[in-house]
């Protein structure tokens, strides 16, 4: 089996990540993915299924993102920071956070009850405190229990920028941070998002390239930053966003 804390080590290792683990972290996440994996040959939740593409496509993509968070982290100096994996999924990047950064809030944000149920047990097994919430975002965005609560929010592969700025933006505090995972042809669509930008009071602070294992394309994580209060029309009602992008 390649999905082990030594395997997963040098991988991190290899790509300069592996001092923002402790060996106790590893081997949790290891469990997480695992326990992940095997739900999934019952539950679609990742179409990568050998372990190998997992580690690659999953873990090590999501780990690319960990300089980036704490450098925000230690230019805001939160005292707890509070994090959204927003969209996601089968888990990634929040599992890859929670095992990174053990004092950070961590919360797994998706609108399928099923995934987050599946997550549920993922968490449980790696033993992590993080919280499992089953809703849309756009009705998380309205509530005002949970309007401006998060200092950051993780989106891989969750849809078009402008959806995901509609999305992250009234979730975030002012001064906070959304850190978004794009292909090279999703970063093309930042340059048609100045409206979208400018009407949610947000501005693109920092892309940052890297390439995995055997890629030629190159991948981008693109920070955003929150300048200001989001207005009460944002997010617009379920499925607004997604259908008509701002």
């Amino acid at each position: 089996m390649s999905l082990n804390p030594e395997r997963l080590g040098a991988v991190f290792q290899e790509a300069g990540l592996y001092d923002f683990f402790l060996p106790d972290s590893l081997l949790n996440l290891c469990s997480f993915t695992q326990k992940m994996l095997e739900i999934n040959q019952t539950l679609n939740l990742t179409r990568w299924t050998q372990e190998e593409d997992v580690i690659t496509y999953h873990l090590l993509d999501s780990a690319y993102g960990l300089p980036i968070l704490r450098e925000l982290h230690q230019k805001d100096l939160w005292e707890k920071p509070r994090w959204l994996d927003l969209g996601t999924g089968c888990g990634f990047p929040g599992a890859v956070l929670a095992s990174a950064f053990p004092s950070w809030e961590i919360t797994f944000l998706d609108s399928v009850g099923k995934k987050i149920k599946a997550l549920e047990e993922c968490v449980k097994i790696a033993g992590w405190q993080s919280l499992l919430v089953n809703i849309r975002a756009e009705e998380l965005g309205k509530s005002p229990k949970t309007r401006e609560s998060w200092n950051g929010i993780t989106a891989r592969a969750v849809a078009d920028f402008r959806v995901v700025l509609e999305y992250a933006m009234p979730l975030l505090t002012i001064g906070g941070y959304l850190v978004n995972w794009m292909t090279q042809d999703q970063l093309e669509i930042i340059e048609k998002s100045t409206h979208a930008l400018n009407e949610l009071k947000a501005q693109v602070i920092k892309k940052i390239s890297y390439q995995l294992p055997h890629s030629r394309n190159p991948r981008w994580i693109v920070v955003v930053e929150k300048m200001g209060t989001t207005s009460n029309l944002y997010p617009r009602s379920v499925g607004k966003a997604m259908k008509y992008p701002l």
